[in-house]
């Protein structure tokens, strides 16, 4: 796991086994903003450095609790508010500053830019964060918010994110992400089906490449297709470049991956759906997004 501790907020009518540890707040924002700094990476530290198995005893007394943060808030709601279960909460916790956010990227073509001014106070699908990059975005913006309200410094936050989160680096150096941000390729074993496989056989789901060849046709191949015939990565003695992108894609900007896989995560047993991904094809630098996002909200908080 890449984290240690990994924390649910629940809608109401919700049980659970005792197999979790559970906490319940008075005040709406309350929750919010002690679950929300829960996801940050400085927090998961501060648990991790008690050794503790679970948040069982006085643990949770020993937590920090914040005061809820719009920017904070705000991401940490797109991540949860996924559904109509939501929406009460949604509604209550909802404030006029959330439409004010601004991602610490504006000019990244994988963020959806125009998400944060289109929230409204009645909840809809589109008050949810839905792409992969998006969604891993606001995660590092929360990382960067919680670490200054906490009074760390930006070289705290690295060292705690090289130190503790060896797990997390070796995702973050092999998870890649299309145009749109959605994953096209993972190493993540907590992501198991996500994206296409890394070397193609009989058994892994039909794929097509629909590739440009500038001339205003188009060019496909369909097969069973992996992540090794899209990317190549650097070879020993690579120049820089290579090196710093993690290598050299095998198709044009522009090439469309579609892939047929089965789902059985919905009532109503298997289904097969279509996924399309589109180059070009980047990873995501976690250092490098904390340092931009810690200096684009120390200029603007």
């Amino acid at each position: 796991m890449e984290r240690t501790a990994i924390g649910v907020l629940v809608p109401p009518a919700l049980g659970h086994i005792d197999g979790c540890f559970s906490i319940t707040f008075r005040d709406l924002k309350n929750l919010v903003g002690f679950s929300s700094s829960l996801s940050a990476v400085s927090i998961d530290f501060l648990i991790k450095s008690t050794g503790k198995g679970d948040m069982r005893g006085d643990l949770a007394d020993k937590l920090p609790l914040l005061e809820p943060l719009s920017g904070v808030i705000s991401r940490y709601l797109a991540l949860n508010c996924l559904t109509t279960h939501y929406a009460p909460l949604w509604d209550e916790v909802f404030d006029p500053d959330f439409a004010d956010q601004r991602w610490s990227q504006p000019d990244n073509p994988r963020l959806p830019q125009d998400f944060w001014s289109s929230l409204t106070r009645d909840w809809t699908r589109h008050c949810a964060l839905r792409s992969d990059y998006a969604r891993r975005m606001a995660l590092v913006e929360i990382d960067v918010l919680v670490a200054q309200a906490l009074g760390l410094t930006l070289e705290e936050l690295l060292l705690i994110y090289r130190v503790q989160f060896p797990v997390m680096q070796g995702y973050e150096r092999d998870t890649w992400y299309d145009i749109k941000g959605r994953i096209v390729f993972t190493n993540s074993k907590g992501l198991v089906g996500v994206g296409l496989p890394r070397k193609g056989s009989r058994s892994t789901p039909r794929t097509r490449i629909t590739t440009p060849d500038g001339e205003g046709t188009q060019l496909r191949r369909e097969g069973n297709f992996g992540w090794d015939d899209l990317w190549t990565y650097p070879a020993e003695g690579a120049d820089e470049v290579a090196v710093k992108q993690g290598g050299t894609p095998k198709v044009p900007d522009g090439t469309v991956i579609t892939q047929w896989v089965t789902d059985d995560t919905l009532p109503g047993g298997p289904r097969t759906v279509e996924r399309t991904y589109t180059a070009p094809f980047a990873r995501a630098n976690r250092e490098e997004d904390y340092r931009v996002a810690w200096a684009f909200f120390a200029d603007t908080l």
